[in-house]
């Protein structure tokens, strides 16, 4: 009798057991699953408390990209075409518009080797990676192919000038008589590195739309133009033109209004001065037209892209008063 009193007591002690210990996880998920709501569920008061802040928008927040990033903006700059206003514009807009600009360093390396072009494009790819907001950058380089890298393209920009002004400033003395002597001196009498000769070799525009290519550098060589050319029409939504930098602005601020919204107040309010140091250089005619006639693919560059310009300003406005 007693043995069968004691197996009652243990099967009792075993039911409690049971039941306190279910009712403890019970209880112990409940709690969990509180939490866990809690934690991923913010209260509308919460919200409604957090104070709103202006922040630039990250990469990812922006969407899909094409094929031209039109967060990534390069500005690849012809040297002596006054870009140096686009470079103070992007510095001066960049809190406005919400990006950052950059200045590329060595820019004083224009031609580089295919080697040099891959780690200048990871440099950059990999400072949007860090920093995760739209970029601005700027650098004295020949055009680049991203897709030779697998890497997508930035929107490419750039000024150019009157090739026979910009040679003319470029390598010139200062001072107006010493200037005109010199050049007159070393272009009438072939002397120095002035005398421009076709099939050779020279730091000119179109090798900043051609790109690193030997041939991109060859003095009116039909190759280089027809690929400058091209690359302009497919890449660089906008050209402007320094002798006509009111227009160019107009088109940079319709065009790539992320960059370049506010550009032309903000010219007028700061920069405008700096045009007064890009008036056109003096010099005898017979130097002028000397240049005219050896930069023969330099002109018709520059004059295709002043075309285009116009062309555009004329789908905005209509016809444009210098035209």
């Amino acid at each position: 009798m007693m043995r069968f009193y004691k197996n009652i007591q243990w099967l009792a002690l075993t039911v409690i057991f049971t039941i306190l210990l279910s009712g403890s996880f019970f209880l112990r998920n409940r709690h969990e699953r509180t939490i866990y709501k809690t934690s991923i569920s913010p209260t509308k008061s919460a919200l409604s408390l957090a104070p709103l802040k202006h922040v630039t928008k990250s990469i990812a927040e922006l969407g899909k990209m094409d094929e031209i990033n039109k967060y990534f903006l390069l500005l690849n700059n012809v040297p002596k075409c006054g870009s140096e206003i686009l470079v103070l514009l992007l510095q001066k807009l960049q809190g406005l518009n919400n990006y950052r600009h950059v200045r590329l360093k060595e820019g004083n390396k224009r031609h580089l080797t295919n080697l040099q072009q891959e780690y200048l494009v990871y440099d950059m790819f990999d400072m949007m990676k860090r920093q995760a907001v739209p970029l601005s950058f700027d650098r004295h380089v020949y055009f680049i192919n991203f897709t030779n890298f697998d890497r997508q393209f930035p929107t490419y920009i750039n000024l150019l000038r009157n090739p026979v002004d910009k040679v003319i400033s470029r390598t010139s003395f200062k001072g107006k008589d010493k200037k005109q002597d010199y050049y007159y001196k070393c272009l009438m009498h072939k002397k120095n590195n002035c005398n421009y000769k076709n099939g050779q070799p020279y730091d000119l525009s179109i090798p900043y739309f051609c790109g690193h290519d030997p041939r991109c550098q060859i003095l009116n060589n039909d190759w280089a133009l027809q690929t400058a050319r091209s690359n302009v029409e497919k890449y660089y939504p906008v050209v402007g033109i320094l002798e006509e930098l009111n227009a160019t602005l107009e088109i940079l601020e319709t065009k790539i209004p992320y960059f370049f919204k506010g550009a032309q107040k903000t010219y007028e309010k700061y920069f405008i001065h700096i045009q007064k140091s890009h008036d056109r250089p003096k010099a005898p005619r017979a130097v002028k037209r000397k240049l005219e006639e050896t930069l023969i693919h330099e002109m018709d560059f520059y004059e295709w892209n002043k075309a285009r310009l116009f062309k555009q300003l004329k789908i905005l406005y209509g016809e444009h008063p210098s035209h």
